[in-house]
């Protein structure tokens, strides 16, 4: 290979190198994030239709720097306790309007589950919306609250809420 055949191909590579970087680099969590507030809604689940949930979030900073706390909390339509836990947030990330989050479980009450979760890293998506209802995931809705996540990963906001909202910023 000659030398204009190497700076040629080097250039390529840079120019290439230069547009995936600023592709990472538009799609980076924002720093400086804030996920607040308390939403829920009935669940439409097939074995927990019409169950209340609601989901607590006061959680701040960036990934490797966040602090925060969590709340959970899933009623039968009657009334009957499904799940009620809480944990420190350990990540939040944000793009815009939506934010991940994940948390370790350090309290949980959930009478028919008969493993113990404390401990347990989980979690949450939240899209803010600007008109409407927000949106929320949570990881257990697919995998099993008995395995862990890792560090700021999160479903997709599958559930819209109908009562309160977040704010994401």
């Amino acid at each position: 290979m000659n030398i204009k055949s190497k700076i040629a191909t080097v250039a390529v590579f840079a120019a290439v190198a230069g547009t995936l970087g600023a592709a990472q680099a538009s799609a980076a969590p924002e720093r400086g994030s804030v996920v607040v507030g308390s939403a829920g809604g009935p669940l439409t689940f097939p074995g927990y239709d019409n169950d209340p949930v609601r989901f607590d979030f006061a959680a701040f900073g960036e990934p490797g720097k966040s602090s925060g706390r969590f709340h959970v909390n899933h009623l039968t339509k009657d009334g009957k306790l499904v799940a009620d836990f809480d944990g420190r947030v350990d990540c939040v990330a944000r793009a815009g309007d939506l934010a991940i989050l994940t948390g370790v479980i350090e309290r949980a009450d959930i009478p028919g589950l008969p493993v113990n979760v404390v401990g347990r890293r989980v979690g949450f998506s939240v899209q803010d919306e600007s008109r409407g209802h927000d949106r929320i995931g949570w990881s257990w809705a697919y995998g099993g609250i008995e395995h862990d996540v890792l560090p700021c990963t999160g479903p997709v906001p599958f559930f819209r809420t109908s009562t309160g909202g977040y704010t994401v910023r």
